[in-house]
C-alpha cells in the first residue's frame, strides 16, 4: 500500500508540476514579448510558483514516510516543514487575491466604497498581497521553529499507549497555528463568492427588466467567476479535511498509511485548480491548444519518418 501511495503521488506531482510550469512559462514569454506583466499573470505565475513548492514537499514527505526511508525520518521531514508552511501560505493568499481580483472586476455595485476599490483595483490587489505574504513571513519564520509540524511530526515511542498527552497538545496547537494562517484568504474567498453571487442576481434582474437576453456577456463573466470561485473553496476546503484527517489518525492511530493517502487528497487541491485556471483563462487555454496542435504536427511527421 506505501508502494501504491508513492506511485500515486508521483503522478501527482509530474502532472501538477508540468501544469503549474505551463501556468508560469506561459506568462513569463508573453512578459518577455510585451515588456509587461499584468497583475493578473503576476497573481497567477505567483500561485504556480508556490503550487509547485507545494506539490514538492508533500511529494518528498510521502516517499519519505514509505518504507524506504524510514531511518532518522524526523531529521528529514524537519527541513520539509518551513517550505510546506510557506507555500501552503502563499498560495492561500495568491488564490484569495485572484478571487478578489476576480469580483472587482467582474461585479457591478454603486457604492462607494466598491468603486473606489474597483478604480485602484491593479494597485490595491498586489499591494493586498504583498503586505499579507510579508506579514504571513514575519510571523512564521520565528514562530516554525518553535512550533512542532502537523506530519512531519515523528514520535519516538513505538507503543501508542506510551504516548504523553503533551505530544497531542503540540500537535494540535500545531494545526491551530497553521489554520490562522489559512483563516484569513479563505474568508476573503467566501466574502468575494457571496458578492459576486449577489451581484449577478442583482445583474439578472436588470435583464429581466429590460427584456434582455439573460446570456448577455456580463452574465456569462459573473457565471464563470462564480463557477471558478465555487471550485476553488471546495478544493481548499477538500486540501484541508485532509490534514484533519492526516492530523486525527496520527493522534489516535500514529499511522504513517492514513497520512500518505491524507496528503494524496491534498495533493488533489494544486493540481485540479491549475487545471481548472488554464481551461477557463483564454490566453492560457489558447497557448495549451496550440502546444497540442504542434505536438500533433510532431507526431504525423514522426509517423511519415517511419512509414506509420
Amino acid at each position: 500500500m506505501e508502494n501504491i501511495c508513492i506511485t500515486v503521488a508521483s503522478g501527482e506531482f509530474s502532472i501538477g508540476v508540468l501544469v503549474n510550469i505551463f501556468i508560469g512559462l506561459v506568462n513569463y514569454m508573453n512578459w518577455v514579448k510585451t515588456r509587461k506583466i499584468s497583475t493578473l499573470d503576476f497573481i497567477l505565475t505567483g500561485l504556480a510558483i508556490s503550487r509547485i513548492i507545494l506539490l514538492c514537499t508533500i511529494t518528498s514527505t510521502i516517499i519519505l514516510l514509505g518504507s524506504y526511508f524510514k531511518n532518522n525520518l524526523e531529521n528529514k521531514l524537519k527541513y520539509l516543514k518551513f517550505p510546506w508552511y510557506l507555500s501552503t501560505l502563499s498560495s492561500a493568499w495568491f488564490d484569495a487575491c485572484l478571487n478578489v481580483f476576480l469580483f472587482l472586476k467582474i461585479a457591478s455595485f454603486s457604492h462607494p466604497v466598491f468603486l473606489w476599490l474597483k478604480w485602484r483595483v491593479y494597485k490595491l490587489v498586489i499591494r493586498m498581497l504583498m503586505g499579507c505574504l510579508i506579514i504571513s513571513l514575519l510571523i512564521l519564520l520565528p514562530l516554525t521553529e518553535k512550533t512542532p509540524p502537523i506530519f512531519f511530526y515523528q514520535r519516538n515511542k513505538a507503543n501508542i499507549s506510551e504516548m504523553t498527552e503533551i505530544d497531542n497538545t503540540e500537535l494540535l496547537l500545531s494545526t491551530i497555528f497553521f489554520y490562522m494562517g489559512n483563516l484569513l484568504p479563505f474568508i476573503l474567498c467566501l466574502i468575494s463568492c457571496f458578492l459576486l453571487v449577489l451581484s449577478l442576481w442583482r445583474h439578472t434582474q436588470k435583464m429581466q427588466l429590460k427584456f434582455r437576453d439573460s446570456r448577455d456577456p456580463s452574465t456569462q463573466a459573473h457565471m464563470k467567476a462564480i463557477k471558478f470561485t465555487i471550485s476553488f473553496l471546495f478544493l481548499f476546503a477538500l486540501y484541508h479535511v485532509a490534514i484533519i484527517i492526516g492530523v486525527l489518525s496520527l493522534i489516535l492511530f500514529a499511522n504513517n498509511l492514513t497520512v500518505m493517502f491524507a496528503m494524496i487528497v491534498m495533493a488533489i487541491y494544486p493540481l485540479a485548480h491549475s487545471i481548472i485556471l488554464i481551461l477557463e483563462n483564454s490566453k492560457l487555454r489558447q497557448a495549451l491548444l496550440k502546444v497540442f496542435w504542434k505536438l500533433r504536427c510532431h507526431l504525423r511527421k514522426s509517423g511519415r519518418l517511419f512509414g506509420i
